[in-house]
């Protein structure tokens, strides 16, 4: 898992890797970074990642699930405890809302790092065969 001081280049809105003018890749790093991995976290099912069997929210797994209050309280569950992980994510400040329209979930999930006014949200699209994230 990524930490605060920690630094990684940078993707796209894609999620691809992106090119400087230069040739290089460029990075980013500090709150950025870390926002930037808790994105690539939520796309990931957990044990994808060899190194670390516990990196990812498994969102994949309501793929086609039906519309629950149980449904909606284990995905909220999913997520609040995924972000409380993170040591700089105030956890009083983690929000998820839920809505459901066309055989699509949609979570909004908001969340403030510490040391900042703002807080940075994420928009998840569980879809009928794949999830999608972005950042705001």
């Amino acid at each position: 898992m990524t930490g605060l001081h920690d630094t990684d280049i940078r993707l796209d809105d894609a999620w691809q890797l992106t090119q400087a003018a230069d040739g290089g890749a460029p990075l980013c790093s500090g709150l950025d970074c870390l926002y930037q991995n808790i994105i690539l976290e939520s796309l990931t099912q957990p044990g994808d990642l060899f190194y670390d069997e516990e990196f990812g929210w498994g969102l994949y797994d309501f793929i086609q699930s039906e519309d629950t209050e149980l449904t909606r309280l284990e995905m909220t569950q999913r997520v609040r405890s995924k972000l409380r992980k993170r040591e700089v994510i105030l956890p009083e400040t983690i929000s998820v809302k839920i809505t459901r329209a066309d055989d699509t979930f949609r979570l909004r999930c908001a969340f403030r790092f510490a040391g900042e006014d703002e807080a940075r949200t994420l928009n998840v699209v569980i879809g009928a065969v794949s999830v999608e994230v972005t950042g705001v």
